[in-house]
């Protein structure tokens, strides 16, 4: 079998010439336990993944990039496997433009207030939109520290949004615009994001996080007004730290509503292979928790 793969490689090293053929994924897998049931799972992050990625240098300064990740569960052959975070692009002096389905900027503004990362998160300063299928995404280059993103959907009028909660995409029809203004320096890292969506509603984000070395402080705030009815503040504080071959970080956001707390121990077996727990309570009109203990292998 690594024969063949190793054939099957230099194949393709050969047609493709200056062109970088990746093969990358996730496997993730937990016990997750609530108030009524324990079962086994998908890991707090949804599912395993797998991605083809190719980078080609087009000369000038040019270069080109391409990703297919699909995501699906090891657990059961219900056939729920879907595509997302997949794109084709290029990138040079000018920045980066991205066509195809991918993070929003609002998605990519809230990991830097959330301590664990969205692993497994239940912060109220997470926002709805995740990824936007059908989107145009352009980066600048980064300016001291300084750049900005831009993300337009162009999804056409015959696409659906069957599955789209799975699939933690929104496919609607031209209905999401969305934009940030990230700043990185040092151990300092902030963003301000917004997106304007017909189904999810408008949305804006400030976050924050400085690493300390010993430990790392997260902060945000999330302003939505769903369906131009409901406005909903959150705010969060989070710290994250290395302890040894560990990882630890907690969570607390809160309305004016409800409030959630989120525990997690990442503890690394290896450079790729990990085995975590999660501990997840939110509290909307009474409690409720939910744990997750898990193993997962990076490639």
């Amino acid at each position: 079998m690594k024969k063949t793969l190793v054939a099957v490689a230099a194949i393709a090293a050969f047609s493709a010439a200056h062109a970088e053929v990746t093969i990358s994924g996730l496997v993730d897998t937990a016990i997750t336990s609530t108030s009524g049931s324990t079962t086994l799972g998908n890991g707090p992050n949804g599912g395993s993944e797998f991605t083809l990625g190719l980078n080609e240098d087009l000369g000038g300064g040019l270069k080109a990039s391409a990703a297919i990740t699909t995501l699906g569960s090891i657990i059961n052959n219900d056939g729920a496997v879907h595509m997302y975070n997949s794109f084709i692009g290029l990138s040079g002096d000018f920045g980066s433009a991205k066509f195809g389905s991918q993070w929003s900027p609002m998605f990519l503004a809230s990991t830097i207030s959330d301590a664990t990362g969205r692993w497994g998160s239940t912060s109220y300063t997470n926002p709805t939109e995740l990824q936007n299928a059908g989107s145009v995404t352009y980066t600048s280059p980064s300016f001291s520290g300084l750049s900005i993103s831009y993300q337009k959907q162009l999804v056409g009028a015959g696409s659906t949004a069957a599955a789209a909660a799975g699939n933690w995409i929104n496919t609607g029809s031209n209905t999401a615009m969305a934009y940030s203004i990230n700043y990185a320096n040092g151990g300092f890292n902030a963003a301000y994001a917004s997106s304007k969506d017909t189904t999810n509603g408008d949305s804006s984000i400030v976050a924050a996080a400085y690493d300390f070395g010993t430990a790392k402080i997260h902060v945000g705030s999330l302003r939505s007004n769903y369906a131009a009815t409901t406005v909903t503040t959150g705010n969060s504080v989070g710290v994250s730290a290395p302890v040894g071959q560990a990882v630890l970080s907690a969570q607390y956001s809160s309305t004016s509503a409800a409030s959630a707390t989120n525990l997690a121990a990442m503890y690394n077996l290896s450079k790729r292979t990990a085995a975590y727990a999660n501990f997840a309570k939110t509290s909307v009109a009474g409690d409720s928790g939910t744990t997750f203990v898990g193993i997962k292998h990076a490639f």
